[in-house]
């Protein structure tokens, strides 16, 4: 969505919520701060809001599918999402910390985060503000 200030777009953005929330889906809304020097910090937080509301009858299915599509890079995904811990508190480490490479494997692991998320069966909305 795009437009000039004022034109509705954010309104727009909550109607499409609405319709989404309501056949049980998922929106993730972050507005992008200027000053930020990584371009992906708000598909990541996205993401990280996401864990928070996945519903609980999803919960096993995503976690599954999780594990599936990250393989090998699932603790990278832990360390750079860290609300994934509500999907496997049985696998977090509390100790785990980022790593010097983390932040330059950010870009693989969003992408694959949203490769991942057109598989869910439930809608996914992605609503990125001011990204400029």
């Amino acid at each position: 969505v795009s437009g000039f200030s004022g034109s509705g777009k954010s309104m727009l953005v909550n109607c499409l919520s609405d319709k989404v929330n309501a056949v049980g889906g998922y929106v993730m809304k972050h507005k992008f701060d200027v000053l930020c020097l990584c371009p992906l910090s708000g598909v990541i937080s996205a993401f990280n809001k996401l864990c928070l509301m996945i519903k609980g009858g999803d919960r096993p299915v995503i976690a599954k599918k999780l594990m599936e599509e990250f393989g090998a890079d699932f603790s990278l995904l832990i360390r750079l999402l860290p609300n994934v811990s509500v999907l496997f508190p049985e696998l977090v480490n509390p100790a785990m910390r980022m790593e010097a490479g983390d932040a330059m494997n950010a870009r693989s692991v969003s992408f694959t985060l949203l490769r991942f998320m057109r598989a869910v069966t439930s809608p996914v909305m992605l609503f990125l503000d001011d990204i400029q």
